[in-house]
């Protein structure tokens, strides 16, 4: 079949149609006119792809207006990035509703003001008076048993006896190289013989005096447990037939003791 008018025919400027003169084998050539036109959305969908890309791999979102911790802030009215936690904020897991447990005190989750008050009062009393001892537990809020003891003198070894002695007259090491001003605490005083279990767990809590606060080095069991030791160590260094609370000839006794531990601390090796 010639693809030609007829004055083409007539001059002889004819030629066959592409399916005659194709060879076998030749693939279809498709005119240009056959492709599929491109979508207009479709090109401004991907020029607006491409826009967004080169935006955000600016060097911009390194300066973000975000809050890094302990630096400033002047966002906020004091100044600073880290903000406080709110009142009354507990972590999670960290809920003390036991207060005779973790605090050795008597008094409930809903008497926090009183308790603060109670403390306030305590630390402006004399070191002898038992009231200040009023509002400590007089009992450990836990079982105790001979494994529990054992554990109690090995912390006590480790953490107590440098200072206060491994009989806890107030010999330990640190007292004979000189840090004897004040002079650790006798167990075997009046005072501390008087003084509930919970005073020994407060003081190790929050420290007394010139003894630090050992919470951050002793669990709240183990302090539980030094203290039950200390109890047992009151009543070893007591006379065969004495009162375990307090009586004079217990008092009299331990005083001599504890004067015969501090001429042999002071006696030359």
């Amino acid at each position: 079949m010639w693809n030609c008018s007829k004055t083409d025919a007539e001059m002889g400027n004819c030629s066959k149609t592409d399916a005659e003169t194709r060879r076998p084998g030749d693939t279809e050539r498709k005119s240009p006119r056959h492709r599929l036109p491109v979508s207009p959305c479709l090109l401004l969908l991907l020029v607006t792809a491409n826009c967004s890309l080169l935006t955000g791999c600016r060097r911009d979102m390194q300066d973000q207006p975000k809050a890094i911790a302990y630096r400033p802030n002047s966002f906020y009215k004091d100044g600073t990035g880290s903000r406080p936690l709110v009142e009354g904020t507990v972590p999670r897991g960290y809920l003390r509703e036991d207060r005779s447990f973790f605090f050795g005190k008597k008094l409930s989750a809903s008497d926090l003001n009183k308790e603060q008050q109670s403390q306030t009062q305590s630390a402006q009393q004399p070191a002898n008076s038992t009231v200040a001892f009023a509002d400590d537990v007089d009992t450990i809020p836990m079982q105790i048993t001979r494994t529990d003891i054992d554990r109690g003198q090995e912390r006590f070894n480790i953490y107590c006896s440098v200072c206060h002695g491994m009989t806890g007259y107030g010999d330990g090491i640190v007292a004979r190289r000189g840090f004897n001003k004040p002079s650790p605490a006798s167990y075997h005083q009046e005072r501390l013989l008087n003084a509930p279990v919970g005073h020994f767990f407060d003081v190790m809590t929050n420290g007394w005096g010139a003894m630090p606060s050992y919470a951050a080095q002793v669990s709240v069991e183990d302090r539980w447990r030094i203290a039950a030791y200390i109890r047992a160590l009151q009543l070893s260094q007591m006379k065969a037939g004495g009162n375990p609370t307090v009586s004079e000839g217990a008092s009299s006794g331990n005083q001599e003791k504890q004067e015969n531990a501090g001429k042999d601390a002071r006696a030359p090796k």
